[in-house]
């Protein structure tokens, strides 16, 4: 078993959660890699921005607020100081805009550009949203926003689609080069009484499947998050709805389960569904939506699900009754049941 130091607690979710004091913080890290996340024509301050918006938007889906960042830049040798300088400059802009500080870090040489952005968050209500808890049939999926404009966006970039008029172009290419984490909506799941959440940046699809999954459940969806006006541009050009909305990714929303009780109109989030009592999977209406959308290592996943990885359970203790009962939206359910439910 891995021992872990005091204040910490195992919780394989989108941000690792720690005690300290009375206070409960969470931390992340992400990295951005240029030959596999910049397309031609982002600029080097969006992908400053885009770095600690990742890093952000993961903390945000646990219900903390941004505080502190660290960074490590990565760039080849002969790369202009310029285009250093700029990316910093977008990571503390978007530092700024999350009300965090961006306090330093670290640069060094590489064969690929590569930034790395960590962060530390504060729960301000002392409630960590996990990913995995107790689901019941009828609870109401929600998201923070809309979808489909960041993939389209990239599409744009890499010239495989034609946008028009201009407004609606630029909209799109902005949704992919710089999103905005949702980090005041997610400040309130606690108190709105989430169940579980989780950041949306590898697509609607992959994201609720990955939450029915975790929590052995089926969401009948009733709708796709979407506005008009993009769905009138795809129909008018033949495109698919459904790729664009569902299986696009780097759209960082919130994706939570609600009570059946709660209330949430009026508060930014959406319902698109409910709960079933089903074992797993993602429908909309009575078609199973297929599993699809960012995955790491997504051609070796299989291996490693029947290695080290499949141990995972094996070398973490569960979270102690103490933290879940201080820290979890759920404090009496099932304490010991899962490493993943605080």
């Amino acid at each position: 078993m891995l021992s872990l130091p005091d204040g910490v607690f195992p919780s394989f979710d989108d941000a690792q959660a720690f005690q300290a004091g009375n206070d409960l913080y969470s931390f992340k890290i992400d990295t951005f890699v240029f030959s596999t996340d910049r397309p031609a024509g982002l600029k080097p301050r969006d992908v400053g921005w885009k770095a600690v918006t990742a890093v952000a938007s993961d903390l945000a889906a646990k219900g903390a607020t941004p505080y502190l960042f660290l960074s490590s830049l990565s760039l080849p040798g002969d790369t202009d100081l310029k285009v250093a300088l700029e990316i910093e400059r977008g990571m503390k802009d978007a530092a700024n805009v999350y009300g965090g500080y961006l306090i330093g870090g670290d640069t060094g040489e590489a064969r690929d550009g590569v930034v790395a952005v960590s962060a530390v968050g504060k729960h301000k209500s002392r409630i960590f949203v996990p990913r995995k808890a107790q689901l019941s049939e009828g609870d109401v999926v929600a998201v923070s926003g809309n979808f489909g404009y960041a993939p389209l966006g990239l599409d744009a970039m890499l010239g495989k689609v034609e946008i028009e008029p201009k407004s609606l172009k630029n909209k799109a290419i902005r949704a992919f080069s710089h999103p905005v984490a949702r980090i005041e909506l997610g400040s309130k799941l606690p108190e709105l009484g989430a169940k579980a959440s989780m950041d949306s940046s590898d697509g609607l699809a992959e994201t609720l499947t990955e939450l029915s999954r975790e929590n052995s459940v089926e969401f009948v969806l009733d709708r796709l998050p979407a506005d008009k006006a993009l769905l009138a541009f795809l129909n008018r050009k033949g495109l698919s709805p459904e790729h664009y909305l569902l299986y696009g990714g780097e759209e960082y929303e919130i994706i939570a389960i609600f009570s059946s009780q709660s209330n949430l109109l009026g508060t930014g989030f959406k319902p698109i569904g409910k709960v079933a009592s089903g074992r797993t999977g993602v429908f909309l209406g009575r078609n199973k939506i297929r599993e699809d959308g960012y995955q790491h290592f997504k051609k070796r996943l299989s291996r490693w699900d029947s290695g080290i990885f499949a141990s995972e359970e094996s070398l973490y203790a569960s979270p102690p009754c103490s933290f879940r009962k201080a820290y979890s939206p759920q404090p009496t359910a099932n304490c010991h049941a899962s490493r993943r439910s605080l």
